[in-house]
């Protein structure tokens, strides 16, 4: 059977999972590009030490691109073109700077081997924010079908209730229903209170026990 409640959980962990493993790619692919670029930058320029200032400042600027696209897709929004030419053109600095050296000389399988590191974080700068917004989309549908059952299911009466019901438990239950769709319709206590006339109060304790029964299906 079909545990939507389970299914989110799942979703969710998937997707912690995807950002952690996107970061520990851009976390290898830095330290090596460092190795790689310091050498090359070096030898071209008049202060050695200062190698590898250049391969930090791509990466950084990569980072600085996977990060804004991170943010982003958490609320559905593309990038746009000038993200992407950004993303693109540190990425291919980045090819530039870990290939060079091998293209100089010749060395065609290092070109290949360094090629390898370059080639996958352009792909996951790429691909991630894709997951991240197909994620989203999941989450929020779940979220959503979680919710309607959560709240149902906290506002009905338990099975093993007496059959026979009163004129005041019907009024109770007519009452708990109204709450339950204002609070899926986001109004607040006190509109939910003036709309259905009842207390604040009592629907205040209500949509406490919905956030208390939400909050443990995360």
């Amino acid at each position: 059977m079909y545990d939507v409640t389970n299914e989110l959980r799942s979703i969710r962990r998937t997707r912690k999972t995807v950002n952690a493993m996107v970061w520990a790619i851009v976390t290898g692919a830095v330290f090596y590009s460092l190795m790689t670029t310091t050498p090359l930058v070096a030898a071209h320029s008049e202060w050695e030490w200062s190698g590898w200032a250049l391969g930090v400042l791509t990466d950084a600027a990569f980072i600085l691109s996977i990060s804004a696209d991170a943010t982003l897709s958490r609320h559905g929004i593309k990038g746009g073109r000038w993200p992407t030419v950004f993303r693109w053109s540190t990425g291919l600095a980045s090819l530039f700077l870990n290939t060079w050296s091998s293209v100089d000389t010749g060395d065609w399988v290092g070109v290949a081997i360094h090629s390898v590191s370059p080639a996958i974080l352009i792909c996951a700068a790429e691909v991630s924010p894709i997951y991240r917004r197909m994620f989203r989309d999941l989450e929020l549908t779940l979220t959503e079908q979680v919710t309607v059952k959560v709240v149902t299911q906290s506002l009905t009466p338990k099975k093993g209730q007496p059959a026979r019901v009163t004129n005041g438990q019907q009024k109770s239950e007519k009452n708990k229903a109204a709450i339950r769709q204002a609070f899926l319709d986001g109004l607040t206590p006190t509109e939910a209170a003036k709309s259905i006339g009842v207390t604040r109060g009592y629907v205040s304790q209500c949509y406490k026990e919905i956030r208390a029964e939400l909050k443990l299906t995360a």
